[in-house]
């Protein structure tokens, strides 16, 4: 299990300063895997104490059995980025498009230590079997909801695509119901929109997905499904849509595949339709 999934499962347990330390971790990863409990503390304005509680929270018996697994998971895995760089400055093209692409491929290549191909398997059958899909992204996320409605779409799936406007988002939640799933994009921060649509779909018994960078393993309440994978970039800075698209495209393939024969009969009934309206 990756410590995205860790602490997210968690996460309802964990105190203020327990969350402000995990938001530490996951902002600067490096950071904490190569400091002690003492430093990470003290840079985030707690006791050492509470590094160690946080520690044992997670399920590991000391802060630094929790630091090597930091290790393992977001600096020994970097070997594939190292080689990469190399090969840039031999060939002499440090140029903006070549570090995006070594950003890229260091992400990507470490997108399996997140998420595992069960996780996309049980996200797509949720997908498929629900009896309407409510997607909605804001901001960057927007992007990534209109290509899921589309997609979903085209599944002959019943799917409502939701605005950010709150009071938008309460009339078209208002008919939510169990047998109904809910779709939504958590990157830096939680929405503010985030807590009041999971616990809408809670009270009615609404399933929730949750499509996340690293900071989504802080999103509360917890949703049903959360696949999460940090993104390329730096995370007090620009980052990208590389990850999140990759793992919305491996959930519409694997949707697809769920229900083939169905998909491919709706598939070629919108081709039909196309031509007509065109």
């Amino acid at each position: 299990m990756s410590l995205i999934k860790t602490i997210s499962d968690s996460a309802q347990a964990l105190t203020p300063n327990e969350r402000r330390l995990v938001q530490s971790v996951i902002d600067s990863p490096a950071n904490a895997a190569l400091g002690t409990a003492s430093e990470l503390a003290k840079a985030v304005g707690v006791h050492e104490a509470t590094a160690s509680r946080l520690a044992k929270k997670l399920g590991f018996n000391s802060y630094a059995d929790f630091r090597n697994a930091l290790r393992d998971e977001f600096i020994v895995t970097n070997e594939t980025a190292t080689r990469f760089e190399k090969t840039i400055a031999e060939n002499d093209s440090q140029t903006i498009l070549g570090n995006l692409a070594l950003q890229e491929s260091d992400a990507l290549s470490n997108i399996e230590n997140f998420i595992t191909a069960d996780q996309v398997n049980r996200v797509a059958e949720a997908l498929m079997n629900s009896e309407r899909i409510f997607i909605q992204g804001s901001g960057n996320a927007e992007v990534l909801a209109l290509m899921m409605t589309k997609r979903f779409r085209r599944f002959g799936k019943d799917v409502h695509l939701l605005g950010a406007d709150p009071r938008s988002l309460a009339e078209q939640t208002l008919g939510l119901r169990k047998g109904d799933i809910i779709l939504t994009f958590v990157f830096r921060r939680s929405p503010s929109m985030y807590a009041p649509l999971m616990e809408t779909a809670h009270e009615v018994g609404a399933q929730t997905i949750v499509i996340a960078g690293a900071s989504g393993a802080m999103a509360f309440p917890s949703p049903d499904f959360i696949l999460a994978a940090p993104r390329s970039g730096d995370p007090d800075a620009f980052q990208t849509l590389t990850v999140p698209m990759t793992v919305c495209n491996a959930i519409i393939i694997a949707a697809g595949l769920t229900s083939r024969k169905a998909s491919l009969t709706k598939l070629e009934r919108l081709g039909k339709l196309i031509e007509r309206f065109q």
